[in-house]
């Protein structure tokens, strides 16, 4: 879905999630080969620790298993299949991908990797992750986000120069207080954020981003507001 204003900061959530089932290679091929500014992926960690795509830590919702993901190897988790967005059923050439299959799609495209660390990370994660960023794509070509402040105050600490951004579902001085000390970049839900907001970041030198916006007219109000980013399923 095409929005009417020229705007070099669209994120395509899990990939091209609104066509393609999402955190997967067809979604995020799907997205590369679109106008995207970024592709969006979510990472957890495998028992043997991997580095996987996925934003559940169960299957139930995309592949019909009741099982707790991060509890398996990776060796198993490439097996469990995943259900076809376009046909409702599950596809055997639909799995979960390893962060570096991502991240080769993203440089190969020439795409900013927008990398969600989610809940089961340790801090020797937090290192793989920077190191396969750096053997896979680039630092400068990429940005951490995460609703987890532990895990972007060791990032800020440890590699000064990352694009890292706070996600959050409400706005307030605490939030505000907690990016400008460290430097952070916002990421916050569409609905929470308003003009004057934005320009309180951008007095300060920090970067606003929205999610997840699949309507046409709010994608391109928020626009008009002087939003930098605006993550979404569809929109184009």
């Amino acid at each position: 879905m095409k929005i009417d204003k020229y705007f070099r900061g669209m994120i395509a959530h899990r990939g091209l999630s609104g066509i393609e089932t999402e955190n997967t290679i067809n979604a995020y091929v799907a997205a590369a080969n679109r106008s995207y500014y970024g592709i969006e992926c979510d990472v957890y960690s495998s028992k043997d620790g991997k580095l996987i795509l996925t934003h559940d830590d169960t299957l139930l919702r995309l592949g019909m298993l009741n099982i707790h993901i991060p509890s398996y190897q990776y060796d198993e988790i490439r097996k469990f299949t995943l259900i076809d967005r376009k046909t409702g059923y599950l596809s055997d050439t639909l799995t979960i991908p390893l962060l570096k299959d991502y991240l080769s799609i993203c440089k190969t495209y020439q795409k900013q990797a927008v990398i969600e660390l989610k809940d089961n990370l340790s801090n020797s994660h937090l290192d793989q992750v920077i190191h396969e960023v750096e053997k896979y794509h680039s630092l400068n070509e990429s940005s951490i986000i995460s609703f987890n402040d532990k895990y972007l105050l060791y990032l800020r600490k440890n590699y000064p120069d990352l694009s890292l951004f706070l996600l959050s579902g409400v706005m307030n001085e605490k939030v505000y207080e907690l990016c400008e000390k460290n430097r952070f970049y916002l990421d916050i839900h569409s609905q929470a954020i308003d003009e004057a907001t934005i320009k309180r970041f951008h007095l300060i030198g920090l970067k606003v981003a929205v999610y997840t916006v699949n309507d046409k007219e709010a994608a391109e109000k928020l626009i008009k507001m002087g939003v930098d980013f605006v993550t979404t399923d569809i929109l184009e």
